[in-house]
Parts: structure tokens; sequence; C-alpha cells
């Protein structure tokens, strides 16, 4: 996206008072132009999404109760690029779920620079995935499909000792230590397509 173009910016806020300082300094991003909405129910939400494509979705955690990427991500499409907003701390697990992230505290050159980091994704999020190797790429597939790690070492020719101390390092890069963590990860980085899970 070249900066002369036009940002559509959704934000996705219950408590009007961040939405207004969020959107105030959306619309005054040096360099950029952007057209922001924002929307502070599901409903508007949802008929925001049906007839518009936002180049980025700025929303609250506790947006629509508690807010799901996966769930989001599910209904709209892969390709949504979510900005967290942050009020308080967040785990890495959960963040990792985001494009990106905006605090309540951030001036403006860092929520511009988070913008610009999103609109960019596609180099950043190859730079992510290559994070972990080929083979623990293959593993995170197996282990989040539900095979056990004798069967992964079955499938790939590996002794279950090999197996499990690739579990380790991937746990380690990624700071993911459950499976349902592992699972958000996997779908979220392409490494596994919803459809091929039994949920």
């Amino acid at each position: 996206m070249r900066e002369k173009d036009k940002i559509n910016i959704l934000i996705a806020e219950s408590a009007p008072v961040i939405a207004a300082g969020v959107a105030y300094w959306m619309h005054r991003l040096p360099g950029l132009q952007t057209h922001v909405t924002v929307v502070e129910t599901q409903e508007e939400m949802d008929s925001y999404m049906r007839n518009s494509s936002p180049d980025i979705i700025a929303v609250s955690l506790s947006f629509s109760g508690i807010f799901n990427p996966i769930d989001f991500r599910e209904k709209y499409g892969d390709d949504c690029k979510l900005m967290a907003i942050l009020s308080g701390q967040i785990s890495p697990s959960t963040l990792k779920l985001f494009n990106g992230c905006i605090s309540v505290v951030d001036d403006v050159e860092h929520i511009l620079k988070s913008v610009r980091d999103i609109l960019s994704l596609t180099e950043n999020s190859e730079l992510t995935k290559e994070s972990l190797s080929v083979r623990e790429k293959e593993i995170v597939e197996w282990v989040v499909k539900g095979l056990t790690n004798k069967e992964i070492a079955d499938k790939l020719f590996l002794s279950p000792h090999t197996v499990m101390t690739h579990r380790r390092n991937i746990a380690r890069k990624l700071e993911i230590h459950s499976a349902t963590g592992l699972t958000i990860y996997a779908i979220v980085n392409h490494i596994v397509e919803l459809s091929d899970l039994n949920l």
C-alpha cells in the first residue's frame, strides 16, 4: 500500500472515551490519509464488515465481552489485520493472535509505527513464521492435529526424544506452553487450516 492511499481503519471499542481518543490519533497520523469508523457493539461491527473491508481493525480485548481473534478470522477471513487496543497487561500468547497493538498511553509516533508495521504485514508474517524451522513447523502441524510424540516420531522417522526436544524448542521460541495456544498460533500463521482440525 502506498502512503498516499487512503487507509480504512475500523475501531471496535465499547468505551466511548477510549474510542474517541484512538479515532482522534488515527485521523492525525503524519503522512497517512485515513478514513476511521468507530463501532461500539457487535451488531454494528457485523453490519460494517458485511459492507466494507477495512485495512486495519483496531479492537479492544473487552469488545463484545471478550474479543476472540480466532472466531473473528473464521467469520471474516484470515487476511484481517487486527490491532489490539491495550489498556492493561496482555499475555505474550494472546498478543501473538494480533498483527500488532497500540496502548491507550502510546504517543502518535508509536501509533504511526504500529500502523505502518501492520500494513507491511506480508513481510512481517513471513519473518515470524521463519522463526521456526521447517521441521518445527511440521511438528507443530502434527501436534495440533492431535498426534502423540510417538506417532509424530513414526510419521517423521525421528525418535520420540528428538520430537520432545523440538517441542521444547518450539515452546521456548513462541512462548506458548499450551495445546490451545499452539493451535491458535498454527491457524493464524497458516501452518494448518481450520478445516484440517477435529474441533
